[in-house]
């Protein structure tokens, strides 16, 4: 099956649940990656945490036996459950770059920015308490969770200075988080994840080749499902080739008056009708800011 679309166990250690992000069905997936020990990775919407729990629930993992719980980045949608999930899991060290962990011990600037992006969808972060067991991720550790189960931890900067995705050795699987775009569920389209003002377009290029070098059997995306077997680097090939046609776009739109309306003008038409993730309501006003994100990544001095 080239795409999966649906949760369920992709090897013998690791699984694919969907914790409903926006409240709506395939838009967040998170992994559960189980060794000796168990370690989540991601946690979706403060609402998504919940939904994880329950599902160790049903899988009768006890909840001691979660050592780890990583977060990619800072963003609300892929840090917000750790909080509660960690009011929940008591040997459980939530991990992540030293910035998304000072964004979850400090989150009101980002709260206040999901609310203008996304309105009544936003949710809050809710603070990490200082006593929270936390480690600080660069990119380069190799997590050893036991049975031949190992995470290594991917640097990949551009959607976030902050950005992390994480690779498990043993099934060849890749947790890309948002460094390599909105997967469609239903046409496969791959979108840049091009959020102002953290976007940068050379160095999410940049990421996007490394992880591509993981040749990984599973390509995960946050939001949502999986490339597996050929459509690996087809899927590859189709977010490089995404991420030049948005910037060609741009480009051509920046000529005369008024360059950057040009610029998200252009996008909205050419592209609008490829965004699946988000809540109906909320997609064209989300191609509007993707749009300013990429044109300010490309013009910074000429807003």
């Amino acid at each position: 099956m080239p795409y999966i679309m649906e949760p369920q166990q992709l090897s013998d250690a690791v699984e694919l649940i969907d914790v409903q992000g926006w409240k709506s069905p395939r838009t967040t997936g998170v992994l559960l990656v189980r060794g000796s020990d168990t370690a989540i990775v991601e946690t979706g919407h403060t609402s998504c945490a919940p939904r994880i729990l329950s599902e160790l629930e049903k899988r009768k993992i006890p909840m001691e036996e979660i050592r780890y719980v990583y977060v990619t980045h800072r963003h609300g949608d892929h840090c917000g459950g750790a909080t509660p999930l960690e009011e929940k899991l008591p040997e459980a060290v939530v991990a992540g770059h030293k910035y998304a962990l000072a964004t979850l011990h400090n989150p009101e600037r980002l709260n206040a920015g999901a609310r203008e992006l996304f309105g009544s969808f936003a949710e809050d972060i809710i603070p990490l308490p200082p006593t929270a067991a936390t480690e600080e991720l660069k990119g380069g550790e190799v997590i050893d969770l036991g049975r031949g189960v190992e995470i290594e931890v991917v640097s990949t900067p551009g959607h976030t200075s902050d950005h992390l995705a994480y690779f498990e050795r043993k099934s060849r699987t890749l947790y890309t988080g948002d460094a390599a775009g909105l997967l469609g569920p239903q046409r496969y389209t791959v979108l840049p994840t091009a959020f102002p003002p953290s976007f940068k377009y050379s160095i999410y290029q940049a990421s996007l080749e490394t992880l591509r070098e993981y040749k990984p059997e599973f390509l995960v995306f946050s939001h949502f499902g999986v490339a597996t077997g050929p459509e690996v680097e087809r899927t590859f090939n189709r977010a490089l080739e995404t991420l030049d046609m948005w910037r060609d776009t741009i480009v051509n739109a920046w000529q005369g008056a008024a360059p950057e309306t040009a610029a998200l003008n252009a996008v909205r038409e050419r592209f609008l009708h490829e965004i699946e993730v988000f809540p109906h309501e909320s997609r064209t006003s989300i191609i509007q800011v993707l749009a300013k994100g990429f044109s300010r990544s490309l013009y910074p001095d000429q807003k």
